[in-house]
Protein backbone atom coordinates (compact mmCIF):
# COMPACT_ATOMS: atom_id res chain seq x y z
CA UNK A 1 0.00 0.00 0.00
CA UNK A 2 1.06 3.70 -1.13
CA UNK A 3 0.29 6.26 1.63
CA UNK A 4 0.87 9.97 1.32
CA UNK A 5 2.26 11.48 3.92
CA UNK A 6 2.38 9.93 7.72
CA UNK A 7 1.92 6.19 7.69
CA UNK A 8 2.44 5.39 11.26
CA UNK A 9 -0.33 7.57 12.81
CA UNK A 10 -3.78 5.66 13.70
CA UNK A 11 -6.43 6.64 10.80
CA UNK A 12 -9.52 6.90 12.79
CA UNK A 13 -12.62 4.54 11.27
CA UNK A 14 -15.25 6.01 9.73
CA UNK A 15 -19.00 4.90 10.67
CA UNK A 16 -21.98 5.40 8.75
CA UNK A 17 -25.17 5.08 10.13
CA UNK A 18 -26.96 3.74 6.47
CA UNK A 19 -30.69 3.47 6.94
CA UNK A 20 -30.99 5.55 3.70
CA UNK A 21 -28.97 5.43 0.32
CA UNK A 22 -25.76 7.43 0.46
CA UNK A 23 -25.78 10.20 -1.71
CA UNK A 24 -22.65 11.64 -4.12
CA UNK A 25 -22.41 14.57 -1.45
CA UNK A 26 -21.44 11.99 0.86
CA UNK A 27 -19.38 10.04 -1.43
CA UNK A 28 -17.78 13.03 -2.36
CA UNK A 29 -17.61 15.08 0.94
CA UNK A 30 -15.96 12.42 3.23
CA UNK A 31 -15.23 9.13 1.32
CA UNK A 32 -13.59 10.54 -1.71
CA UNK A 33 -10.91 12.49 0.83
CA UNK A 34 -10.76 9.33 2.97
CA UNK A 35 -9.60 7.29 0.03
CA UNK A 36 -7.80 10.29 -1.13
CA UNK A 37 -4.66 9.48 1.37
CA UNK A 38 -3.85 6.64 -1.11
CA UNK A 39 -2.38 6.65 -4.48
CA UNK A 40 -4.59 4.48 -6.34
CA UNK A 41 -6.54 2.63 -3.35
CA UNK A 42 -7.16 -0.82 -2.72
CA UNK A 43 -10.39 -1.54 -0.95
CA UNK A 44 -11.37 -4.92 0.50
CA UNK A 45 -14.93 -5.40 1.43
CA UNK A 46 -16.14 -7.30 3.68
CA UNK A 47 -19.82 -8.53 3.48
CA UNK A 48 -19.89 -11.29 6.20
CA UNK A 49 -22.99 -9.40 8.02
CA UNK A 50 -25.21 -9.79 5.08
CA UNK A 51 -24.26 -13.49 4.09
CA UNK A 52 -21.79 -12.03 1.47
CA UNK A 53 -24.80 -11.23 -1.00
CA UNK A 54 -23.73 -9.55 -4.07
CA UNK A 55 -26.95 -7.06 -3.97
CA UNK A 56 -25.41 -4.91 -1.40
CA UNK A 57 -21.30 -5.16 -3.01
CA UNK A 58 -23.38 -4.11 -5.98
CA UNK A 59 -24.74 -1.77 -4.49
CA UNK A 60 -21.25 -0.60 -2.75
CA UNK A 61 -19.10 -1.13 -4.96
CA UNK A 62 -19.86 1.58 -7.67
CA UNK A 63 -19.79 4.16 -4.60
CA UNK A 64 -16.24 3.17 -3.81
CA UNK A 65 -14.95 3.43 -7.16
CA UNK A 66 -16.72 6.53 -7.56
CA UNK A 67 -14.89 7.70 -4.69
CA UNK A 68 -11.55 7.03 -6.26
CA UNK A 69 -10.68 3.33 -5.12
CA UNK A 70 -8.72 2.05 -8.27
CA UNK A 71 -9.54 -1.60 -6.72
CA UNK A 72 -11.78 -3.64 -5.14
CA UNK A 73 -11.66 -7.24 -3.52
CA UNK A 74 -14.68 -8.92 -2.37
CA UNK A 75 -13.61 -10.93 0.80
CA UNK A 76 -15.91 -13.52 0.98
CA UNK A 77 -16.59 -15.19 4.36
CA UNK A 78 -19.83 -16.08 4.61
CA UNK A 79 -18.69 -19.76 4.41
CA UNK A 80 -17.62 -22.82 6.42
CA UNK A 81 -13.77 -22.90 4.11
CA UNK A 82 -11.44 -19.80 2.96
CA UNK A 83 -8.45 -19.61 1.77
CA UNK A 84 -7.41 -18.07 5.06
CA UNK A 85 -3.65 -17.25 3.52
CA UNK A 86 -5.07 -15.55 0.66
CA UNK A 87 -7.36 -14.06 2.55
CA UNK A 88 -5.01 -11.87 4.91
CA UNK A 89 -2.97 -11.07 2.56
CA UNK A 90 -5.46 -9.35 0.80
CA UNK A 91 -6.91 -7.94 4.00
CA UNK A 92 -2.95 -6.85 4.66
CA UNK A 93 -2.40 -5.35 1.52
CA UNK A 94 -5.65 -3.19 0.98
CA UNK A 95 -5.60 0.05 1.94
CA UNK A 96 -9.17 0.06 3.24
CA UNK A 97 -11.31 -2.32 4.56
CA UNK A 98 -15.01 -1.71 3.99
CA UNK A 99 -17.32 -3.62 6.58
CA UNK A 100 -21.21 -4.14 4.55
CA UNK A 101 -24.49 -3.96 6.71
CA UNK A 102 -26.34 -6.68 7.80
CA UNK A 103 -26.88 -8.80 10.70
CA UNK A 104 -24.14 -7.77 13.47
CA UNK A 105 -24.21 -11.40 15.10
CA UNK A 106 -23.36 -12.90 11.65
CA UNK A 107 -20.62 -10.74 10.79
CA UNK A 108 -19.10 -11.30 13.82
CA UNK A 109 -19.23 -14.79 13.83
CA UNK A 110 -18.13 -15.53 10.47
CA UNK A 111 -14.95 -13.13 11.33
CA UNK A 112 -14.20 -14.97 14.47
CA UNK A 113 -14.56 -18.29 12.78
CA UNK A 114 -12.02 -18.01 10.10
CA UNK A 115 -9.66 -16.24 13.14
CA UNK A 116 -9.65 -12.84 11.90
CA UNK A 117 -10.67 -10.66 14.58
CA UNK A 118 -7.06 -10.05 16.12
CA UNK A 119 -5.74 -9.57 12.63
CA UNK A 120 -8.71 -6.84 11.50
CA UNK A 121 -7.78 -4.71 14.66
CA UNK A 122 -4.12 -4.68 14.12
CA UNK A 123 -4.55 -3.57 10.65
CA UNK A 124 -6.48 -0.78 12.03
CA UNK A 125 -3.68 0.19 14.70
CA UNK A 126 -1.15 -0.06 12.20
CA UNK A 127 -2.96 2.54 10.80
CA UNK A 128 -5.44 1.04 7.88
CA UNK A 129 -8.30 3.37 7.19
CA UNK A 130 -12.08 1.21 7.94
CA UNK A 131 -15.53 1.87 6.79
CA UNK A 132 -17.91 0.42 8.34
CA UNK A 133 -21.88 0.86 7.74
CA UNK A 134 -24.83 0.06 9.37
CA UNK A 135 -24.28 -3.00 10.93
CA UNK A 136 -20.68 -2.85 9.56
CA UNK A 137 -20.51 0.24 12.04
CA UNK A 138 -21.70 -1.57 15.10
CA UNK A 139 -19.26 -3.91 14.73
CA UNK A 140 -16.39 -1.76 15.10
CA UNK A 141 -17.44 -1.26 18.30
CA UNK A 142 -17.07 -3.31 21.63
CA UNK A 143 -20.22 -5.06 22.17
CA UNK A 144 -23.50 -5.77 20.77
CA UNK A 145 -27.18 -8.44 22.29
CA UNK A 146 -28.58 -11.24 20.91
CA UNK A 147 -31.86 -12.63 22.09
CA UNK A 148 -32.09 -16.33 22.54
CA UNK A 149 -35.73 -16.40 22.51
CA UNK A 150 -37.55 -13.06 20.93
CA UNK A 151 -39.25 -10.65 22.80
CA UNK A 152 -37.40 -12.52 26.02
CA UNK A 153 -35.33 -9.82 27.41
CA UNK A 154 -34.03 -12.38 30.04
CA UNK A 155 -32.61 -14.45 27.15
CA UNK A 156 -30.62 -11.50 26.52
CA UNK A 157 -26.79 -11.68 26.33
CA UNK A 158 -24.07 -9.67 25.16
CA UNK A 159 -21.11 -10.46 22.91
CA UNK A 160 -18.03 -9.17 21.72
CA UNK A 161 -17.35 -7.08 18.33
CA UNK A 162 -14.56 -6.07 17.13
CA UNK A 163 -13.24 -3.21 19.85
CA UNK A 164 -11.61 -1.40 17.47
CA UNK A 165 -13.66 1.50 19.12
CA UNK A 166 -14.10 1.01 22.78
CA UNK A 167 -17.59 2.24 22.23
CA UNK A 168 -21.15 0.95 21.69
CA UNK A 169 -23.27 2.33 18.59
CA UNK A 170 -26.41 1.37 17.13
CA UNK A 171 -27.50 3.06 14.02
CA UNK A 172 -30.72 4.20 12.29
CA UNK A 173 -32.53 2.71 15.03
CA UNK A 174 -35.32 5.79 15.66
CA UNK A 175 -38.23 4.11 14.45
CA UNK A 176 -37.27 1.60 17.35
CA UNK A 177 -36.67 3.30 19.97
CA UNK A 178 -33.18 1.96 19.89
CA UNK A 179 -34.20 -1.08 21.79
CA UNK A 180 -31.01 -3.09 21.27
CA UNK A 181 -28.49 -0.48 22.51
CA UNK A 182 -30.39 0.56 25.10
CA UNK A 183 -30.37 -3.39 25.90
CA UNK A 184 -26.81 -3.73 25.39
CA UNK A 185 -26.38 -0.44 28.38
CA UNK A 186 -28.72 -2.25 30.60
CA UNK A 187 -26.59 -5.38 30.38
CA UNK A 188 -23.61 -3.85 30.81
CA UNK A 189 -24.53 -1.83 34.06
CA UNK A 190 -25.30 1.08 35.94
CA UNK A 191 -23.14 4.39 34.57
CA UNK A 192 -22.71 2.34 31.11
CA UNK A 193 -23.49 4.88 27.79
CA UNK A 194 -23.40 4.26 24.15
CA UNK A 195 -24.06 6.31 21.19
CA UNK A 196 -26.56 6.69 18.61
CA UNK A 197 -26.51 7.30 15.15
CA UNK A 198 -29.30 8.59 13.39
CA UNK A 199 -29.92 8.15 9.71
CA UNK A 200 -27.43 9.31 7.36
CA UNK A 201 -25.49 9.91 10.21
CA UNK A 202 -21.87 9.51 9.88
CA UNK A 203 -18.63 10.02 12.79
CA UNK A 204 -15.18 9.03 12.68
CA UNK A 205 -13.88 7.27 15.32
CA UNK A 206 -10.76 6.33 17.40
CA UNK A 207 -8.99 3.31 19.71
CA UNK A 208 -9.12 6.16 22.17
CA UNK A 209 -12.53 6.48 21.70
CA UNK A 210 -12.62 9.92 20.39
CA UNK A 211 -15.61 10.70 18.49
CA UNK A 212 -16.24 13.53 15.66
CA UNK A 213 -19.12 14.31 13.98
CA UNK A 214 -19.13 14.31 10.02
CA UNK A 215 -23.06 14.18 9.30
CA UNK A 216 -26.22 14.39 11.17
CA UNK A 217 -24.84 14.29 15.07
CA UNK A 218 -25.10 11.51 17.21
CA UNK A 219 -27.36 10.80 19.98
CA UNK A 220 -25.60 10.01 23.49
CA UNK A 221 -27.19 7.47 25.93
CA UNK A 222 -26.31 6.85 29.58
CA UNK A 223 -27.68 4.52 32.11
CA UNK A 224 -28.16 5.49 35.10
CA UNK A 225 -29.78 4.22 38.19
CA UNK A 226 -32.35 2.30 36.01
CA UNK A 227 -33.03 5.06 33.52
CA UNK A 228 -31.69 7.09 30.86
CA UNK A 229 -30.47 9.95 29.78
CA UNK A 230 -30.41 10.78 26.35
CA UNK A 231 -27.76 14.04 24.84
Amino acid sequence: MVYIGDKTRETPAMLLAGGRPVDAGVVGSIIKPALGRYIKPKVAYIGAANGDRESFYDMIGPLLLEAGAAEMHFVRLARENIDNNTTRAVLSDADVVFLSGGEVEDGINWIKKHGLAGLLKELYLAGKQFIGISAGAIMLGDWWVRWDVPDDDDTAALFRCLGIVPAVFDTHAEDEDWIELKTVLRLLGDGSHGYGLRRGGIISADSRGTLVDLENKYMTFVYKNGLFEIQ
